[in-house]
């Protein structure tokens, strides 16, 4: 007996036992697809599964104070969940100054207290290295950054010694007093787009660039940004080129310090022309530029020198 079977529109005659052996192979691959498809599931459920409780479970930690702090305050980093262990191999500290580490009850605050005074007006890095947590995820790394005050109090800085120290406050490592011209007249309170690294914050209200680094406020400039009709872009950006004296083909003239950050917009130092004419510091605080961000004579050199390729400019209303 045999059956005939409509295959592909063509008659193909099957035997039984042939029939059979069809209709098996043809089941063992659904089997097996279904299989794939239970072993694919299960392996994305697993992955999920591992990336879910790695952001849950990660170690992290916070400096409880980000400003400056005194000569003889301790620092506390506290972590999000106990720490197993932790030593001086664990800890890098630039400038290196000798530490004491207390670890608290229950693991979770790291309290760095030091033998001597830390030194005035010094940008410290404290570095985490490979520790791991109670969950059992391990915290590569993490940088906190932190500046340590002056020891002499301005409101109490005699004649007699004013000049000096205000030349060793502005020449200071990690210090710098811009010129009166370039200070902003009120305070501003600016909080950070960005809690990591180095990044330029313009607020075009304001007319006052901010520099952040790690989230803390290390300076601030009055600045000159696009005039009404040729307004400053708006957006997150970063320094993409940077030239000690850009020539300007389109106006004819010198724009020293400058940063292009987005298309033919740059930070630059007050600009000025063959003649030797430059523009005037008051403009600083007011939107006179064609698009550009003007900083003082100073303050341009600074954030020229502090800046890097790659440093996100944010500019923001």
């Amino acid at each position: 007996m045999s059956i005939s079977v409509n295959y592909k529109n063509n008659n193909v005659l099957f035997s039984g036992k042939k029939q059979k052996m069809f209709f098996m192979s043809t089941n063992f691959r659904i089997i097996v697809f279904i299989i794939a498809i239970a072993i694919s599931f299960l392996i994305l459920s697993i992955s999920a599964g591992i990336v879910n409780y790695s952001s849950i479970y990660a170690l992290d930690a916070v400096v409880e104070n980000k400003k400056e702090i005194g000569g003889n305050d301790d620092i506390k980093i506290i972590f999000n969940q106990p720490v197993i262990f932790l030593d001086f191999d664990n800890i890098d500290i630039n400038p290196n100054i000798d530490l004491n580490l207390n670890l608290s009850d229950n693991n979770k605050i790291l309290i760095l207290s030091n033998n001597k005074l830390f030194l005035n007006e010094i940008k410290y890095e404290i570095e985490l290295k490979n520790i791991r947590g109670f969950s059992g995820l391990l915290m590569k790394n993490k940088k906190f950054v932190f500046y340590t005050k002056s020891k002499i109090k301005k409101n109490k800085i005699s004649d007699n010694n004013k000049k000096e120290f205000f030349s060793e406050f502005k020449l200071s490592k990690n210090k710098y007093i811009p010129p009166e011209s370039s200070r902003p007249k009120n305070e501003i309170k600016i909080e950070p787009k960005f809690i990591e690294g180095k990044y330029i914050d313009i607020s075009i209200a304001n007319q006052v660039m901010t520099l952040f680094e790690d989230g803390i406020k290390t300076n601030s400039f009055l600045i000159s940004s696009g005039k009404y009709g040729m307004p400053t872009p708006i957006g997150i950006f970063s320094v993409k080129k940077k030239e000690p004296n850009h020539w300007s083909s389109t106006y004819g003239l010198w724009m020293p310090y400058s940063m292009n950050f987005y298309g033919a917009f740059y930070i630059h130092e007050l600009p000025y022309w063959p003649n030797g004419y430059r523009e005037g510091e008051d403009h600083l605080g007011v939107r006179v530029s064609h698009g550009c961000i003007r900083l003082g004579v100073g303050p341009a050199e600074y954030v020229f020198d502090w800046s890097e390729i790659g440093t996100q400019v944010y500019v923001h209303y």
